[in-house]
């Protein structure tokens, strides 16, 4: 009997030992996959907006500095397509953000070039920035021939670019775009699409608005044509594309039923898509060149948005905050901070 009292009492210790073994490597196992998916998470996130930031501001060899707005609207009523700046954040606070993110295509704030698909701003984190990349499609299409600016006499209107047609070629009627070589740009809205052959005019007709087409507008400053007298000369158009980065409420609950974030992204006119869930908070501070005359592209300062004013934006800093979507036992959310800074290459 003391025997059989003996063995069961080692068996007792025995299972018990071995039910905490595998109650222990649960945890751990839950563990490690929590981390591998905040981990995972955390690479879509960098990725995603360091693609977007390094190609911010891109314009062709055109740049900004003989830039043309042919549209009825200031650039700042056109801010899907503003491309006189190519990085604009916001500086999220406790009530808010500075400056306030009513500029944006949000509910209740600025107009829209096409209805509907707005940012609603109570779905937000309140204390996440807000960011803004804007840049052409590469590649654009190459003008086909040299394009003249200077106004009809009679029907007070340029000549509408002329570009050639490939496999790659896909604009639109209603797209943005830019035309542009290596001495002036200009941004219009593309109107009627007239192909014929292996070339195709993108017609720009006045509209109201302020997203169509300014009546009478050359674009250029200086009725220079797009090209030279021997062909175009390098010269071409290319879409507008805007993306916006913000930190908002996901889709569905983590098993806690607690609120998910997720960053978001709404590109140009188009509604805003979830793109990773587990970003809870995004903060960013502008790389700024506050001396842009001394020869040296560098920042030499990093503030938050808002407080670069008209000075070049060399370099983003980022700290996205991301947690697992799914809260391990025990351990409560895993979370963690992920800090990277992109150089700028169009600043």
């Amino acid at each position: 009997m003391l025997e059989l009292l003996i063995a069961a009492a080692l068996g007792i210790v025995l299972i018990a030992a071995i039910v905490q073994l595998f109650a222990g490597s649960g945890r751990g196992n839950a563990v490690l996959g929590g981390q591998a998916r905040l981990q995972e998470s955390a690479r879509h996130a960098i990725a995603l907006l360091s693609r977007s930031a390094r190609g911010a501001g891109y314009l062709g060899c055109g740049g900004r500095d003989r830039l043309v707005n042919a549209l009825n609207g200031p650039w700042r009523r056109i801010v899907e397509f503003d491309v006189s700046r190519g990085v604009e954040g916001f500086d999220g606070r406790g009530t808010g953000w500075a400056p306030e993110i009513g500029v944006l295509p949000t509910v209740g704030g600025s107009a829209l070039a096409f209805a509907g698909n707005r940012i609603d701003p109570t779905e937000l984190r309140r204390g996440s920035d807000v960011v803004v990349f804007r840049r052409l499609e590469a590649p654009g299409r190459p003008l086909a021939r040299s394009l003249p600016t200077i106004l009809d006499p009679v029907t007070r209107k340029g000549e509408d670019p002329l570009v050639t047609v490939d496999d790659e070629f896909a604009f639109q009627a209603d797209d943005f775009v830019v035309v542009g070589d290596c001495r002036q740009s200009a941004l219009f809205r593309v109107g009627r699409i007239d192909a014929v052959g292996r070339v195709a005019t993108l017609t720009r007709p006045p509209q109201s608005g302020p997203f169509g087409n300014r009546a009478e507008q050359s674009l250029s400053r200086d009725d220079q044509p797009f090209g030279g007298g021997a062909g175009p000369e390098g010269a071409g158009v290319g879409r507008v594309v805007s993306e916006v980065y913000f930190v908002g409420r996901g889709v569905g609950i983590n098993n806690r039923d607690e609120t998910v974030w997720s960053l978001w992204r709404k590109t140009g006119a188009d509604r805003a898509a979830e793109l990773v869930q587990g970003v809870d908070d995004l903060q960013i501070l502008f790389g700024v060149d506050f001396t842009p005359g001394d020869g040296v592209d560098a920042p030499n300062r990093y503030v938050p948005p808002g407080q670069a004013g008209a000075n070049p934006v060399r370099a983003i800093h980022f700290v996205a905050t991301v947690s697992s979507v799914d809260a391990v036992a025990d351990e409560g959310v895993l979370r963690r901070s992920f800090p990277w800074t992109v150089a700028l290459r169009n600043g």
